[in-house]
């Protein structure tokens, strides 16, 4: 599996402060809103990196998960199924399996800490 970049990094948001982090990215921070906006999910960008606040959980935390936060990594790769399979190969389970969100495909596993890698494919080709 070649890894090409990191598509986007994923902020969750309790439901209730996500005005809060509109404000702090937003407004504090200067950063451009771009791309995918509704009720729980908010795109900034970052120079070349997006920057998602969530406040729609995909999965409960893992029980051995940090304390704190969850933080999720978008990997963009050329072939999500590809990769999936090379990882599971390797004793990796899928914590989401690969879905079409429209614009791009992913799938998700844990890392050890429980936080979720995305392996994030592009339909225009483009990455990072």
């Amino acid at each position: 599996m070649e890894i090409r970049g990191v598509d986007f990094v994923s902020i969750c948001v309790p439901e209730d402060k996500m005005e809060e982090a509109k404000q702090f990215y937003g407004q504090l921070l200067g950063l451009r809103q771009e791309g995918i906006s509704n009720d729980t999910w908010v795109e900034y960008q970052a120079g070349a990196l997006t920057i998602g606040l969530d406040s729609a959980p995909l999965l409960a935390p893992a029980a051995d998960a940090a304390p704190g936060g969850e933080v999720r990594i978008a990997l963009a790769v050329s072939d999500v199924a590809k990769a999936m399979a090379e990882l599971e190969q390797k004793g990796v389970r899928a914590a989401l399996p690969a879905e079409d969100f429209g614009p791009c495909l992913q799938a998700a596993l844990r890392d050890p800490f429980g936080n979720l890698i995305f392996l994030h494919q592009r339909r225009d080709g483009t990455a990072g």
